[in-house]
């Protein structure tokens, strides 16, 4: 057996001035119960005796916490493992042994600033990605000086179909009557391309867009609605364009800016290319050096500049894991002085543990949840067993505030359209945003996702929005509302714990949870197995696919009730 434990987050950070959390992680399911001894660092005793609750079980152990509470906020703690054979095991700092002489974890302090906080907002908050020149264009516009192709054009590379921030505005009545609450804009500052991700400069909103009052028009009118908006911040490069770079490639060492790029040599060269740059040497986004000065300064001031202009919400972090943690440590305390309601979540499409420790972001964008749903409902490589205890880990995989602050997302303009990865199957869509409006965190629906847009990766996944008829909405769409409706009325579903059924998964191929509230339990079934499989009598359903009246069909998912 093997027991696995690190004094530090997620397996170990303070909910409070007084109280740990603690997580155990255990290999050998035969255990029959778990105890945390614990007391002050200082104490020679560990005079207190906690029992540990099994809340999950991942695909290599089971998961098991505690709260611990001290006044002093100091923490020594050993955990006792009881076997089902009657046998004791306990784990300490220096390993497992038979007795409690063992060396015991520690946990220095609590203190305010490591103990992990987000907005107070973001466990009601409803999410929607939109990518600005794709989603409305304002018929009032004036004229951009670009040529722009027709609205329901093949999406290019470096086409422009014209979106802009007053046409968002115009059509944010739509997304209040779909239940959206948070906004998320991919960049609206000035550059040569679509996208938007190779930025010219920071302080100017793209002509194509509009004007910064169109952007503090919107905001203003996000917020009477009761809706959020937060903007993505390109601060891990910049266009070849933007006037630091353009005066290193004039003027090489000689530049006060030489040290906000990283070139090998003294000129810059772009052929070959001899400066880091996004990705794999895209020449037009030469990657910043945060740890100058004066660069680190300009972009610390870019973030508190459009809080302060345009009252805007928060920041979504591009690239943001390849940006040095001193940067983003200096980030949130700037950006949380000036709001401490403000959002801060990164862009990590791997394990974002680092920067979730309190001190960094608050959440992040959830593409291992994307990618395990993808590998169920799309790819089919997972049996249902282990698509529970996949999900299951990764619920338990950061601390909890940062899974409530996080982007749950099964599309983005970098994905393809989740329809078309599940096959073009409208039910197997509706399992997914079943699951993901009921899930921990912040639920975020990629535009035109919940009218059924269709299309590849970049560039077929950025086309332009198709505007259902407010008359005749379709039922993709209906359905989708009433989901968000129901996460709306029912605080479970937002601010509840979540308990999966792993027996259920195991033995019926039948994937269930409950999310546990204060007044309320809310369970979402979904039905993995080719036979009916018949629900309790009695419950009140909130939300179906299935059609079958004698039971959940193969395939259906239901959220509903006891009682």
């Amino acid at each position: 057996m093997t027991a696995i434990h690190h004094p530090w987050p997620p397996d170990a950070y303070p909910v409070n001035s007084r109280t740990l959390r603690v997580r155990l992680h255990i290999t050998d399911r035969r255990v029959r119960g778990v105890w945390a001894h614990y007391g002050d660092r200082y104490a020679t005793t560990l005079s207190r005796t906690v029992p540990m609750t099994q809340v999950g079980e991942a695909e290599w152990a089971d998961i098991w916490e505690v709260d611990l509470v001290s006044p002093s906020g100091r923490f020594r703690y050993v955990f006792e493992i009881q076997m089902a054979d009657g046998s004791t095991l306990v784990l300490g700092r220096t390993g497992m042994g038979a007795d409690l002489l063992g060396e015991p974890f520690q946990y220095a302090q609590i203190s305010a600033r490591n103990t992990p906080t987000v907005p107070t907002w973001v466990a009601d908050a409803v999410g929607y990605e939109i990518f600005p020149d794709r989603f409305f264009r304002d018929p009032a516009a004036k004229d951009p000086g670009r040529r722009l192709v027709p609205w329901d054009s093949r999406p290019g590379q470096s086409t422009f179909f014209g979106g802009t921030l007053a046409g968002i505005r115009e059509k944010l009545s739509y997304l209040e009557d779909l239940g959206i609450s948070l906004i998320y804009l991919t960049p609206i500052f000035r550059a040569a391309t679509n996208h938007r991700y190779d930025t010219e400069d920071y302080y100017t909103v793209d002509p194509l867009l509009g004007s910064v009052d169109d952007l503090v028009a919107l905001v203003r009118d996000a917020h009477d609605r009761g809706m959020k908006v937060i903007l993505d911040a390109v601060f891990n490069h910049t266009s070849d364009r933007f006037f630091a770079f353009q005066e290193v490639c004039r003027l090489g060492k000689a530049s006060r800016y030489w040290g906000w790029y990283f070139v090998d040599g003294d000129r810059v060269s772009t052929n070959p290319v001899n400066y880091r740059t996004f990705a794999n040497v895209i020449a037009s986004m030469p990657k910043v050096n945060h740890a100058h000065p004066e660069a680190e300064a300009y972009f610390l001031d870019v973030a508190t500049y459009w809080m302060d202009l345009a009252g805007i919400d928060g920041w979504r972090l591009d690239v943001a894991d390849e940006v040095d943690h001193a940067f983003w440590r200096k980030f949130r305390e700037r950006v949380k002085a000036q709001n401490p309601e403000a959002l801060v979540v990164g862009e990590v499409w791997h394990d974002p543990t680092p920067w979730l420790t309190g001190d960094q972001w608050d959440g992040a964008m959830n593409y291992l949840l994307r990618e395990v749903l993808v590998d169920f409902f799309g790819r089919q490589r997972l049996s249902l067993p282990q698509f529970a205890r996949k999900v299951d880990g990764l619920l338990h995989s950061q601390t909890d505030p940062a899974i409530t602050a996080g982007l749950n997302l099964v599309g983005s303009h970098d994905t393809p359209r989740i329809l078309t990865v599940l096959g073009d199957d409208p039910q197997r869509l509706l399992a997914v945003m079943a699951m993901l409006l009921t899930w921990v965190g912040i639920p975020l629906i990629y535009y035109g996702d919940e009218v059924g847009m269709k299309g590849e990766g970049d560039p077929e996944c950025r086309a332009g929005m198709e505007w259902p008829s407010p008359n005749q909405p379709p039922p993709l769409l209906v359905a989708i509302r009433r989901l968000i409706q129901i996460r709306r009325e029912h605080r479970a579903l937002r601010t509840g714990s979540l308990v999966i059924d792993h027996e259920l998964a195991r033995r019926h191929h039948v994937f269930q949870y409950v999310r546990h509230g204060a007044n309320e339990d809310i369970i979402v079934t979904f039905n993995g197995s080719e036979d009916l499989w018949h629900q309790e009598p009695g419950r009140t359903t909130l939300f179906s696919t299935t059609t079958d009246s004698a039971g959940l069909a193969p395939g259906a998912v239901e959220i509903w009730q006891r009682g």
